[in-house]
């Protein structure tokens, strides 16, 4: 009872009046009651390499140690289509009491051709599934962060796919966790920060989780905040260092492979091929400012190449100046 206190207290605080009013998730409940969960996670890379997932299943470790299984069920490059495919194996096979699904911010990428209708329709066919399986599991949606740069540029139309997710959320009473809001806010309020958190465009890195997406789905659930630093976990840190800039795989990345990685980031960006880019192919005029350091109205790779550098004097090692691969 003193938890359940001290909690709606803390959401009256820290929350708007819309979320204040939700009760925690019956995920909470069934564990405050002392009942095994099994948690699945089911969407794109965001949630694949998203560092929230462990920080979130660090706190339920440390909340209700022995009580919670947390499978990440996601994929990278996966829309609902995969979803509808893959739903067997990766959802239904684990029997889940709780299941967290996203996959709107990859639907939305236009090469795919793929109609909001045809989205919502793969949606509702994972919902139905769900549901005849298991009648009481509780299945929450999520709208993950914004893009920026090209990965905005692919996604013309994100802001009706994911506003699809907030109607089926509404229309079936299922909670809502929306990470929109909080990376926007970030965004505006905070570029730096922001890219410091987020420098591919899309995909947060373990301090972004840490500083947005892992705090708000602990306080969405209507877990106590805990201490997801605990996770020392960093997936998007392994990709982008490994997978993407390690280009000759012998375990250290340089600063010339740092700065190539950059640089061809910098030419997805410029999709009017000028050898610059403008506010709208940074998709920000927050991030625009913060690259366009002359003031020109217009951001070359001079410019933008040494915003990055932070992240890689954090991960370097000082003496080698490389960022080697921890055994």
């Amino acid at each position: 009872m003193i938890k359940r206190l001290f909690l709606s207290l803390l959401s009256f605080l820290v929350l708007s009046p819309l979320q204040a009013e939700l009760p925690p998730s019956r995920f909470v409940q069934n564990l405050e009651a002392g009942k095994k969960q099994t948690l699945v996670v089911y969407g794109t890379s965001l949630s694949a390499v998203g560092a929230w997932v462990d920080q979130l299943r660090s706190v339920l470790d440390q909340q209700f140690p022995g009580l919670v299984t947390v499978i990440n069920g996601a994929q990278g490059g996966a829309n609902s289509d995969w979803g509808r495919e893959n739903l067997d194996n990766k959802v239904l096979a684990h029997h889940p009491d709780t299941v967290l699904i996203e996959f709107s911010v990859n639907d939305a990428v236009d090469k795919r051709k793929t109609s909001v209708e045809h989205a919502r329709q793969n949606l509702e066919n994972m919902i139905g599934r769900v549901l005849d399986a298991k009648p009481e599991t509780e299945i929450i949606l999520m709208v993950m962060n914004p893009p920026v740069g090209h990965c905005a540029t692919e996604r013309p139309n994100l802001a009706a796919f994911n506003q699809m997710y907030r109607d089926v959320a509404k229309q079936r009473g299922f909670q809502l966790i929306d990470h929109f809001p909080e990376w926007e806010k970030l965004l505006k309020t905070n570029p730096a920060l922001f890219l410091q958190c987020m420098p591919d465009t899309i995909h947060p890195m373990r301090e972004g989780s840490l500083n947005v997406s892992a705090p708000l789905v602990i306080r969405s659930l209507g877990l106590a905040p805990g201490e997801p630093a605990a996770s020392r976990d960093a997936p998007m840190e392994r990709y982008l260092f490994w997978g993407l800039m390690d280009k000759d795989k012998n375990g250290r990345v340089t600063v010339e492979e740092f700065d190539a990685y950059w640089s061809g980031q910098f030419k997805n960006t410029d999709t009017d091929r000028n050898g610059s880019l403008n506010e709208s192919e940074i998709h920000s005029r927050e991030l625009f400012a913060l690259f366009d350091g002359n003031h020109d109205a217009q951001v070359d790779l001079d410019e933008y190449l040494p915003k990055f550098r932070s992240t890689f004097e954090r991960h370097a090692d000082a003496a080698t100046q490389t960022i080697n691969r921890k055994p």
